[in-house]
């Protein structure tokens, strides 16, 4: 078993000259990486840092954001990458639940962190990529200056936890799941295999490093390629780096993919390096797939999972046009089994549950035993989807048995919105709900009873979501009925709701 330390440390001894690392301004060989991973390392020793220790970060995409993974894998530390897009008090929640002592941040962070210090005094240290301006933060560089780039020879237990993300909310309670030093190595290599990654590729890193999309420049890195790092995702920048930097292979949702698709100079970009192009974590439509084969060519995979299954499912290029509405064939080193409501796998054509048992699958849920076996059935896992599988083994998705929305690649869940509706005064009651969009796949539509003539006007109620939620998280849309369609139990009956929208 290989952790990613051990990884680069092979491919700095293979390919010392090789570039791995760049962005707009910087690039850095295995050999460079290596040896600033010793160094920081050594840095993090010297503050305190031991094996087993978390360390979170809260920033955007970066070169120290991609040297943190390694790091602590060299040290043998839990690291907890949490979602940018958070406000700081629900971060705050995220790192008590976490037991993080080190916490990784942005420069342009710093000011809400210190104004929401007191929130988290559990947190030991703070490191800022770059200049810090808190009191008690150092800088991720300084910790490359003061600290020696000898191998700091610890002996990392395979089967520790090692990557932490959260899936839900960030109130009442966080679902923070981990996988082990081994099963985020299984995950890798068996990525390497079903995309084919090798050290001739150049990756495209665009989605928020947080996600287990993360994955897949991971991968990159692993098998000896590069990768190239943009900050965040603009459409026009993307289509010249794909051009001038000899792309090969990138990831993207599908919001992503439609927005190129705008973009003007969509029609003219050459994509003669572009390879590989993954998506997943929503639906792909059909309009958008078409357009994008058309101009790239046959480079699509799409696959389906979650970020405790890992990587289930890949439909390949040379099945795209003749698998329609589909996500492919179990991954290499996956299985997947469509169950009945008994539990007993159906045969194929027939709807059911998907469960999925891999090697890359999460190991837990953090200080949560009653709900890690509540979804673990002898290693097999389900995220509560439907599908159906034919009789070549290929899955479709047809159905959620949650109310998840997915909107531009971020899970959102209704329950957390609607506690914060309910607590407006002017709001008797309420249900959130996912409608199609056409750029961001799923938009947040929050239906709203009023308590009496002086409820808020739709404005208000998007600026109050606004002050308590994060971006991503607040309705785009509110409508107001005079009542919300019940069973007889009192259930609101979401299906009927979302039909008569």
């Amino acid at each position: 078993m290989l952790t990613l330390s051990d990884a680069l440390a092979a491919n700095a001894v293979k390919w010392p000259d090789a570039v791995c690392l760049a962005d707009a301004h910087r690039q850095f060989t295995f050999a460079e990486l290596h040896a600033r991973t010793n160094r920081l390392a050594n840095g993090l020793l010297a503050m305190g840092a031991r094996p087993g220790d978390a360390i979170a970060v809260y920033a955007r995409n970066s070169i120290e954001y991609m040297e943190l993974f390694h790091v602590a894998a060299r040290l043998g530390m839990r690291l907890v990458t949490l979602n940018f897009w958070l406000r700081t008090t629900e971060m705050a929640v995220l790192l008590e639940h976490s037991d993080a002592r080190f916490l990784v941040i942005g420069e342009s962070a710093q000011n809400e962190i210190a104004a929401n210090r007191r929130l988290f005094p559990q947190v030991e240290r703070v490191l800022v990529i770059g200049n810090p301006v808190i009191g008690d933060a150092l800088s991720w560089a300084s910790l490359l200056e003061e600290a020696a780039d000898d191998d700091p020879a610890i002996t990392v237990d395979p089967l520790a936890p090692y990557w932490m993300m959260y899936t839900s909310g960030t109130t009442g309670n966080p679902k923070g799941l981990h996988r082990s030093f081994q099963r985020t190595a299984m995950c890798i290599w068996a990525g390497i295999i079903e995309f084919g990654y090798t050290r001739h590729d150049r990756f495209l890193a665009l989605s928020p490093f947080f996600h287990g999309v993360h994955f897949m420049p991971l991968m990159v890195l692993a098998a000896g390629g590069s990768i190239y790092i943009e900050p965040e995702f603009n459409a026009a920048r993307v289509l010249e780096t794909i051009e001038t930097q000899g792309i090969t292979a990138t990831f993207m949702v599908p919001t992503m993919l439609n927005l190129l698709l705008q973009e003007p100079r969509f029609a003219e970009t050459d994509f003669s390096a572009l390879r590989s192009v993954v998506t997943g974590g929503a639906a792909l439509s059909t309009a958008t797939k078409t357009r994008m084969l058309e101009a790239m060519g046959p480079v699509l995979h799409e696959f389906y999972g979650a970020s405790e299954s890992g990587f289930i499912t890949v439909l390949h290029p040379q099945d795209q046009w003749r698998k329609e509405r589909c996500c492919g064939q179990p991954c290499f080193g996956a299985e997947v089994q469509i169950r009945d409501e008994q539990g007993r796998p159906l045969p194929a054509g027939e709807i059911g549950e998907v469960f999925s048992r891999c090697e890359g699958r999460f190991d837990a849920y953090y200080k949560d035993e009653a709900r890690t076996a509540a979804v673990l059935d002898n290693g097999w896992f389900t995220a509560g989807d439907l599908g159906r599988m034919d009789k070549e083994g290929f899955v479709y998705i047809v159905d959620r048995k949650s109310d998840l929305i997915i909107s531009g690649g971020e899970n959102v869940y209704p329950r957390e919105i609607e506690d914060v509706l309910s607590s407006h005064p002017g709001i008797l009651e309420c249900a959130v709900v996912g409608m199609p969009d056409p750029v961001w796949g799923e938009m947040v539509v929050a239906v709203i009873v009023r308590d009496g003539a002086a409820g808020p006007n739709a404005e208000q109620v998007i600026a109050y979501c606004s002050e308590r939620l994060a971006g991503f998280k607040r309705p785009r849309r509110v409508e107001f009925v005079s009542s919300l369609p019940k069973n007889a139990s009192g259930k609101i009956l979401k299906r009927e709701l979302k039909n008569n929208l």
